[in-house]
């Protein structure tokens, strides 16, 4: 009997601290449910020269971000007055914070780089990616959907 408990306190203390570690956690973007493909479903600007809703003028945003954060997308601006169409490659890589704060590395320079996201999830389970910043006297706010899986 003594024996027998000496063997089981001995897997425990070996024991109990691997398995701790094993289910430890990981700031890695695949801990999270983020991850998915998205498009945007609200883009507006808002400048000097007004308010346009840019998906009714023909802009377009969709971004997948992987389990293993990375992202692949494109970002198409459609031309407004003596601004020319623009187009980037959403390629790069995506991390989140505790709070669902998600922020883009890549090497295209757009805004999507530069614009902090929140990530929410309703009780149907529409997840978003909301943005919210102002550059250079404009304001750019949008809201990216998740496609349904």
């Amino acid at each position: 009997m003594r024996q027998s408990l000496r063997n089981t306190r001995a897997l425990l203390l070996i024991g109990l601290p691997a398995i701790v570690l094993a289910c430890g956690g990981s700031d890695e973007p695949s801990s999270t449910p983020i991850a998915g493909t998205y498009a945007a479903t609200f883009f507006q600007t808002t400048g000097s020269s007004g308010q346009r809703n840019e998906i009714a003028a023909g802009s377009t945003l969709t971004i997948t971000l992987a389990a293993n954060g990375t992202t692949t997308g494109h970002l198409h601006v459609a031309a407004s007055g003596s601004n020319p169409v623009f187009d980037a490659d959403m390629a790069g890589t995506w991390t989140a914070t505790e709070n669902h704060v998600v922020t883009f590395t890549q090497s295209a320079d757009t805004f999507v780089r530069n614009m902090e996201f929140t990530w929410s999830s309703d009780i149907q389970g529409l997840s978003t990616l909301a943005g919210d910043k102002v550059f250079t006297g404009t304001r750019i706010q949008i809201t990216l959907t998740r496609a349904s899986s």
